[in-house]
């Protein structure tokens, strides 16, 4: 594993490589759209499985998204940035989209120097455990990605998933701070 500072990170990624970076859940597989294809290999996904974007704002989010439900709206003032992806419509495309505003400082960084969003997922192989910190991460991860930004672990738990596309609202991903019974009374108090 090389591991890099985050100039050199944002040049890399521009190429299509592929970096383990910690978040503020798990440490997460970084590319470009140009490494998307790269990141299902390493992990042994299906390509048909989605991969969300990381943003640097809500705003940066939000302009994905061809419309963006009030009550996204509202789990984005909550938990952004934070441990939440959103599943909205795309503003191009067909296919559903997740975003996500983190809130870890490396990550932060990177966003903010890479200017545009990132597709992140858990550094794990399909079906294995997500790694708190880059010490977890399963040795044939590590040795499949081309860099490595340092920063400090995450909390070990996958950001919470709701799924506000097609008119729809599904808790797809609960978290100790995002259940069904919060939802559904965040839901009321937007929709009442």
């Amino acid at each position: 594993m090389k591991k890099v500072p985050v100039t050199e990170a944002v040049e890399a990624l521009r190429r299509g490589k592929v970096a383990l970076v910690p978040t503020e859940t798990v440490v997460g597989l970084i590319a470009s759209e140009a490494g998307v294809r790269r990141v299902q290999e390493i992990k042994g996904r299906d390509p048909a499985k989605p991969i969300a974007l990381l943003c640097a704002s809500a705003e940066e989010a939000f302009a994905l998204a061809r419309e963006v439900p009030p009550l996204a709206r509202k789990l984005a003032k909550l938990y952004w940035p934070g441990s939440l992806t959103l599943v909205l419509d795309p503003a191009r495309g067909e296919r559903a989209i997740g975003v996500r505003v983190p809130d870890h400082p490396t990550i932060q960084e990177l966003l903010a120097a890479y200017g545009e969003p990132l597709y992140a997922t858990s550094a794990n192989l399909a079906g294995e455990p997500a790694p708190r910190s880059l010490e977890e991460v399963d040795p044939r991860v590590a040795a499949a990605v081309d860099l490595v930004i340092e920063g400090e672990p995450g909390n070990g738990e996958a950001s919470a998933v709701v799924d506000v596309s097609a008119g729809k609202v599904q808790l797809l991903r609960a978290t100790k701070e995002l259940n069904e019974q919060k939802l559904a009374q965040l839901r009321s108090t937007t929709e009442g």
